[in-house]
């Protein structure tokens, strides 16, 4: 995920780590001598650490994400229901300093009835099955801006300016962020359509 500083557990640390989680992953048993674990901090949940677990036992590579602190786990399903729930008992700590960090989070991990929302800053970002022409990719650049804070209301929500990619449409929206770690996508603009995207990006 973008704007986390990721670090990689040794053996013996991967090894300790999966003895606390294997029990909570599907009921896996992954071997510390095929797994890769991957840690960062998140700066809105204290004391918590995102993790990456690869098991390079699967082909493909198998990989799952956690949130996790010493007293403390969610198994990431990809639903806003395990996200929720760790925020009213972290609590959440949602700033200006790392608000969209949040955003990035959320949307990362938590998809819609209809599909996953993928933020963009720019044309690099987005996961193409076809290069676009030069003009196209220059056209596309001109459209898509950084997230930006926007607004923060009386209630401390932000209102994020900022790009998204559902299926294969890009979007200019509105995203507020309360300070209980609820998000909302409003204003929605079509920018374009029928992007040539990966199946992973196009999610059903």
């Amino acid at each position: 995920m973008k704007q986390l500083s990721y670090l990689k557990l040794n053996k013996a640390e991967t090894r300790d780590l999966l003895r606390e989680i294997n029990p909570h992953i599907d009921g896996s048993d992954i071997s510390a001598d095929s797994a890769d674990i991957l840690s960062a901090a998140l700066p809105f949940y204290p004391g918590y650490r995102l993790l990456e677990v690869s098991d390079r036992s699967n082909n493909p590579v198998r990989k799952r994400f956690l949130i996790y602190r010493s007293d403390d786990l969610v198994v990431v399903d990809y639903t806003n229901g395990p996200v929720y729930a760790l925020n009213s008992r972290c609590p959440i700590a949602i700033s200006q300093d790392n608000v969209v960090s949040y955003v990035q989070f959320f949307f990362a991990f938590v998809r819609g009835k209809h599909g996953a929302f993928q933020t963009v800053e720019s044309v690099d970002e987005i996961r193409w099955r076809d290069d676009p022409t030069p003009n196209a990719r220059r056209s596309l650049s001109e459209m898509i801006n950084p997230m930006s804070i926007k607004a923060i209301e009386e209630d401390g929500t932000y209102i994020i300016s900022a790009n998204i990619i559902f299926k294969n449409a890009l979007f200019q929206c509105e995203i507020s962020a309360k300070q209980n770690g609820i998000v909302r996508l409003a204003n929605e603009k079509l920018l374009v359509q029928d992007l040539p995207l990966l199946d992973d990006v196009m999610v059903a």
